[in-house]
């Protein structure tokens, strides 16, 4: 069964990082196992690199982490044994309880728009249930039980 998944969308350089970050932290206190799903619209990338997006929700915590770009997907999961070829073929999130994903706004996945104008939110909106806004625009960065709270009656 495949899990949930709230995307965190957004102009560049609006926090949307720190806010997964925080929404992980948040989650994985709440019990919930988390993955991390980020997208990565400049073609190739490298991953687990220190201050690197990737690297940032492995130390928060995310129980799974990807990237997915137009020619590269890498996933990184913490596993108590080495996984076999056949149980690497299986879903890579079909164990968490819901998937935070960076980016992915031309998806039709429910969101969480990060803007602090109004304008963004119908650009960011594109027809899909938005679970909260976040920034000038709506909840502040440190209202993070709140937009959780939101998460998980979504």
């Amino acid at each position: 069964m495949k899990p949930p998944v709230i995307c965190i969308v957004g102009k560049n350089k609006t926090e949307k990082t720190q806010l997964m970050e925080a929404l992980i932290k948040e989650l994985k206190s709440r019990g919930l196992r988390v993955g991390a799903l980020k997208h990565h619209k400049h073609g190739d990338f490298e991953i687990d690199i220190e201050g690197k997006d990737t690297w940032k929700y492995a130390k928060a915590g995310a129980d799974t982490l990807a990237i997915s770009s137009s020619v590269k997907f890498a996933c990184i999961k913490k596993v108590e044994k080495e996984i076999g070829i056949d149980e690497t073929l299986d879903a890579y999130f079909s164990d968490v309880d819901i998937v935070l994903a960076d980016g992915f706004a031309l998806s039709d996945k429910p969101r969480i728009i990060v803007s602090d104008n109004k304008e963004d939110i119908g650009i960011f909106k594109r027809g899909c249930i938005a679970i909260a806004v976040v920034g000038k625009a709506g909840f502040g960065f440190d209202d993070i039980k709140t937009i959780a709270d939101q998460i998980i009656k979504s």
